[in-house]
């Protein structure tokens, strides 16, 4: 049977990046540009190694000082000292933000709309993409001591993992680290990358596959019935050859089944897939996956 603690996904925690060069800095390091913040919005980015794998996804936004980095905790320690290898001389602060801010899940009526980011005091709501019932939902981040609201939910709670798998928006863990270019965790079709801008670690790999590349890897969307395959799991074929790699995923009301988010040579997406624990079937993304 699969140890319960390789299925628990950690929260979200913040890095925050200040100084005179934060944008600069971060516009050196990540698939998107920074410059194209403000405090009124959002975006997606990925952190690659040289050889283009990516090592971080974080939902980055604007602050009154800088920007935030919106990660999994599991992940903070290790990137602090990544990153900070590469600060160099610039005028450049990372500080780990797990005690001194608060990330909470939400649903309610009045939340940005996606993309869109809403300041009220100190305290910021993120608009992600609806639910598949429509609802609104958001991320939002307060001072740790700030009361968290009565729909507030935690971030690796199986209800919102689900809603995340839903609207296909891949995560990394420790397990999935450096495994993938950006394309194969479908970060081009959800805007998290910018082609057109300077360099980053990785960049010549990551334009290589986009101008001139065939992408045989992507991400799918999948059902699974049996027990929740862990992060880092193998997607078998029926004749048991890996076709790919589970990112992570959530059980329904049944524990017994549920969705996530693989990634798949495209040759097998239609396949018969199975991992160790569950039997898998394909679903769909709620965005264009054009080939």
């Amino acid at each position: 049977m699969t140890d319960s603690a390789s299925l628990q996904l950690s929260a979200l925690g913040a890095i925050a990046v200040t100084g005179a060069d934060a944008a600069e800095f971060l516009r050196a390091q990540l698939t998107n540009d920074v410059l194209r913040l403000g405090r009124d919005r959002h975006l997606l980015a990925a952190w690659c190694d040289a050889k283009g794998r990516a090592q971080m996804i974080a939902r980055v936004c604007e602050t009154d000082d800088g920007y935030l980095l919106i990660v999994p905790e599991e992940l903070i320690d290790g990137l602090l000292k990544r990153l900070q290898m590469f600060v160099l001389r610039a005028a450049v602060e990372l500080r780990d933000c797990r005690d001194t801010l608060r990330i909470s899940a939400r649903h309610a009526a009045d939340l940005p709309a996606a993309g869109a980011a809403h300041w009220q005091n100190d305290v910021v709501q993120l608009g992600l993409a609806p639910a598949v019932d429509g609802g609104a939902r958001a991320l939002e981040i307060a001072p740790a001591a700030h009361p968290a609201p009565a729909d507030a939910m935690a971030t690796n709670d199986p209800r919102w993992l689900r809603e995340e798998v839903d609207a296909g928006l891949p995560n990394l863990v420790a397990a999935t680290q450096g495994l993938f270019v950006p394309q194969m965790l479908n970060l081009h079709w959800l805007e998290a990358i910018d082609f057109d801008k300077g360099c980053y670690p990785g960049q010549e790999v990551i334009a290589r596959l986009h101008y001139r590349g065939t992408l045989t890897r992507r991400m799918f969307r999948l059902f699974w019935h049996g027990e929740l395959p862990a992060p880092g799991s193998d997607v078998l074929d029926a004749d048991g050859a890996r076709a790919g790699t589970v990112l992570y995923g959530a059980a329904g009301p049944d524990s017994r089944q549920g969705v996530l988010l693989a990634v798949l040579k495209t040759s097998a997406a239609n396949a018969s897939l199975a991992t160790a624990q569950a039997t898998l079937e394909p679903g769909e993304l709620p965005y264009p996956t054009p080939e």
